[in-house]
């Protein structure tokens, strides 16, 4: 996989083909020819990119949120890709931890759940 950092230095890291498959499946990543994907946005692209997408709201409890949240934790397998990932408020954030998405809403009874906007 080739990329660059914020800082715009390119880099080259091998992957898994599977891990390959997934990154462009959930267009985190696109194929360049067959043996090389790009990643399509920087990390701080693909900040912007998260929290513009969902309106800086964050997708469990609807208040303002300016932080980065994976629906299934990296923990759990989970990828930095734009389906995984959600905007959520810090206290949200660090409510979730590593737990995934089922166990997290089952804890927030009372709370309103809002829907990605994928």
């Amino acid at each position: 996989m080739r990329g660059k950092t914020d800082s715009g230095r390119s880099y080259y890291q091998e992957i898994e083909p599977d891990f390959a498959k997934t990154l462009v499946r959930e267009h985190a990543a696109y194929v360049v020819n067959r043996h090389t994907i790009r990643r399509i946005h920087s990390n701080r692209e693909f900040r912007r990119l998260i929290l513009t997408r969902d309106n800086y709201t964050c997708h469990f409890c609807g208040e303002y949120g300016d932080t980065i949240d994976h629906l299934l934790p990296r923990a759990k397998g989970g990828h930095t890709t734009p389906v995984n990932c959600v905007c959520a408020c810090n206290e949200c954030n660090q409510s979730k931890a590593d737990r995934d998405l089922d166990e997290f809403t089952e804890s927030m009874a009372g709370r309103q759940r809002l829907e990605p906007t994928v």
